[in-house]
């Protein structure tokens, strides 16, 4: 099988000829090519060469195309970014929005356009990547998610005080956000690709149960759904770390087409909602365990996985987002200990 028609055969929760393996690569990319971070997300070339390397040398199945995959919204917002020195990511330094008053937010309830804009370099980036090896993997362009964006723009207690105190305001500032998020989909879609949207600012507990229900939710849900009606890419799918027990069955109501489950999730409960559905689960291990070679604590986290999952055909291998300073030895050696367990 090819990674495509083995992540074609888990979505379907049909038997693959082996487990999926799909670890989320991003910076680490940049450091496969011998570049920093900052100066491959400022190039289409490096970012697409970037992804396409690290599918080269480690064979997961499926790619992700992105570096600071939480800043690129932000930034054609209004957000400044940091230079990313070295090793480091960069990112938001400055809410646009955050000293607006509350009444003058409410009024406005609108991004303000930025003049720095990488969303076209992005799709560029995410098609080139397919065109080389979009044949044989999904391959998929990854955006922030609309509460993340806002999160971004306005701040994180800002944003927290509106919900409290301008429900109306902050529901069309989403609405705002979610159809411009809708917009560069489309244009990443065309491309190919899959959609990935990236809500980590959504994680409990950051916020409650009901924020997610009410103000996460619905605005990923119209993405997700009008990707999925337009498009026959690999299925959008929103994504974030932390623990998602209490929060799974709102991902099913998205009808996202994976949900990563952390190492701090109940894999258990979870399975009770997933086990059997058109959603892959992927199984994540902290990533810095992988970083400082932790291998006996590694084995440990992934024979309770593969406990958890028994026959569980739609269920992948994964882990968190693998450092730009990870060993490529130490990741290789992760993706054998998964191989010998499914």
């Amino acid at each position: 099988m090819t990674s495509r028609e083995r992540l074609e055969h888990v979505l379907r929760a049909e038997p693959a000829d082996r487990t999926p393996f799909v670890p989320s690569i991003y910076e680490h990319g940049a450091a496969v090519i011998g570049k920093s971070p900052c100066e491959t997300s400022r190039s289409a070339e490096l970012m697409a060469r970037a992804a396409v390397e690290s599918y080269r040398r480690y064979a997961h199945d499926l790619v992700t195309v992105g570096i600071d995959i939480y800043n690129i919204e932000a930034e054609a917002w209004g957000c400044a970014l940091s230079g990313g020195e070295g090793m480091s990511v960069p990112g938001v330094i400055t809410h646009p929005l955050a000293e607006l008053p509350e009444l003058e937010f409410a009024q406005r309830s609108e991004p303000v356009p930025g003049e720095d804009n990488r969303l076209g370099l992005f799709v560029e980036a995410v098609g080139e990547v397919v065109a080389e090896i979009g044949d044989s993997v999904w391959v998929y362009g990854c955006l922030g998610g609309p509460f993340s964006q806002a999160v971004e723009l306005r701040g994180f207690d800002n944003l927290v005080m509106d919900m409290l105190t301008a429900p109306d305001a902050v529901h069309a500032f989403l609405d705002r956000l979610t159809a411009a998020t809708l917009e560069h989909a489309r244009r990443v879609s065309a491309s190919g690709a899959g959609v990935y949207l990236y809500e980590s600012w959504a994680t409990l507990p950051l916020i409650t149960v009901d924020i997610f229900r009410d103000y996460v939710t619905p605005h990923n849900k119209r993405i997700v759904q009008s990707i999925k009606r337009e498009h026959t890419t690999p299925p959008p799918a929103v994504i974030m770390g932390g623990d998602v027990t209490l929060i799974g069955g709102f991902f099913l109501d998205m009808g996202v087409s994976l949900i990563a489950v952390d190492y701090l999730a109940d894999f258990a409960k979870l399975r009770a909602n997933f086990d059997g559905t058109n959603t892959i689960v992927r199984g994540c291990v902290d990533p810095k365990m992988i970083e400082r070679g932790d291998w006996d604590g590694l084995e440990r986290m992934l024979d309770h996985l593969a406990e958890k999952s028994q026959g569980m055909h739609n269920f992948v291998w994964g882990c968190g987002c693998v450092s730009y300073a990870t060993p490529p030895e130490h990741l290789l050696r992760f993706k054998a200990l998964c191989a010998e367990r499914r």
